[in-house]
């Protein structure tokens, strides 16, 4: 009897290890929109989360949603910034406008030997004859009325609006007073001019690439600028240059290669641009920027994946780590209909620690989130690797898993490629 059940028990264990094989999968090669990592780096603990218990959730959404993820952002840039020292501000600095109604800010910059102006100190020359500002601008706002609508600019700056019957071309700014050095931002929201930039993707990892595009535009005709550069600045100072190339279709893009050691300090990496042309006599003139995120990668999916569906639908994934901290991993798990279509059916998050070496995150769907009417084959989307340790997206996937469960054999795909 005893034998019998020995038996038994073995031959269930089998069926059991026959079938936990038969679920395992690897995730696909990713492709060049993915975000992943080609190497791994041990990045030290900032100690700003120390949490180490583990926790899972999941929610259902619905079948008839549709799921985007949000593109990177565009800036349309109509205004354009100028360093202007005491010296150009005490002869007159000429700037170049295209629209009427230029909106002109000007800031000391910090020093100890510089002087905050104000509108009285200022003399503005439209057609070529000086006048004091007074005259010629309208809406004059002080730091501190600009402090109090929520907006904080530095200790006396001051904003005005060159007054729009005066029309068009250029504006000199001229103060006898000036001293130090002064940064000039330029707005014109009524000009056809704009410097369009935006980077190929929000989020990136230290020792990869992001890709840039840039390019200027007169209403929505693109036009070549005679000059065109740009620069990515780290929160810690360091700097990449932007070399822009015209392709074929006259598109214009820079790839940047970012330093393997990503900045310890916190912050955005910002991305600036700025363009040059010329349109009859006057010039324009255009600076643009938009920030992204750049991490250390400490850690990224190894590529192997389990999945079960004993109580719902798990899956666990594989996770390689170059650094001891708090992971998390997200996804969508979509559902086949009557017809056979993939449709959202719930996501899930999971976070957990992991020493340095090799762990696992589990995404668990249970069956009060999942959607009657959607059956297996299942498929994992938006897949995502977080490092809450360090407050950093390590890697993303559009397409993560297809033809997950149900009575589908496993179809053999090609290791993860990084």
């Amino acid at each position: 009897m005893k034998i019998q059940h020995l038996t038994t028990l073995l031959f269930a264990l089998a069926a059991a290890g026959s079938a936990f094989a038969q679920s395992g999968h690897r995730l696909p090669a990713a492709t060049a929109d993915d975000l992943v990592a080609s190497r791994l780096v041990a990045a030290p603990d900032p100690g700003i989360n120390a949490e180490r218990a583990p926790v899972q959730f999941a929610w259902k959404l619905k079948a008839t949603n549709q799921l985007e993820t949000a593109a990177p952002f565009v800036d349309d840039s109509q205004q354009f910034w100028a360093n202007v020292s005491a010296k150009q501000m005490q002869r007159g600095y000429a700037i170049d406008t295209t629209a009427p109604g230029a909106v002109i800010r000007i800031s000391p910059q910090a020093g100890n030997d510089m002087t905050m102006l104000s509108l009285s100190d200022l003399e503005l020359s439209v057609a070529g004859k000086y006048a004091p500002a007074s005259r010629a601008v309208e809406r004059a706002t002080t730091s501190e009325e600009l402090r109090q609508a929520g907006a904080d600019f530095s200790e006396g700056t001051i904003v005005f609006r060159v007054r729009p019957e005066l029309g068009e071309g250029q504006v000199a700014l001229r103060a006898a007073n000036a001293r130090g050095n002064y940064l000039v931002h330029v707005y014109e929201p009524a000009s056809p001019y704009r410097l369009r930039l935006s980077a190929d993707r929000d989020n990136a990892v230290a020792g990869g690439q992001i890709a840039i595009s840039a390019r200027m535009y007169e209403g929505e005709l693109a036009i070549k600028a005679s000059n065109l550069g740009g620069l990515i600045t780290a929160p810690d100072g360091t700097t990449v240059d932007l070399r822009f190339v015209t392709a074929a279709d006259g598109s214009v893009s820079a790839t940047a290669d970012l330093p393997a050691d990503a900045s310890t300090q916190a912050g955005l990496w910002e991305v600036h641009t700025f363009a040059a042309t010329k349109t009859g006599k006057v010039r324009v003139l255009r600076d643009a920027k938009t920030a992204i995120a750049v991490s250390a990668p400490t850690a990224r999916f190894a590529g192997d994946v389990r999945m079960s569906e004993a109580n719902g639908v798990r899956i666990a994934l594989a996770v390689e780590t170059a650094a001891a901290g708090r992971y998390q991993a997200s996804g969508v798990l979509y559902g086949s209909d009557a017809q056979g279509r993939l449709q959202p059916m719930a996501a899930a998050q999971t976070a957990a620690w992991i020493d340095a070496g090799t762990g696992e995150l589990a995404l668990q769907f249970g069956p009060d989130v999942l959607d009657t009417n959607l059956k297996a084959p299942y498929a994992l989307r938006d897949l995502r690797l977080f490092d809450q340790t360090r407050m950093a997206q390590l890697e993303r996937r559009s397409a993560g898993l297809e033809a997950l469960g149900g009575d589908l054999p496993t179809r053999p795909t090609a290791p993860a490629e990084y």
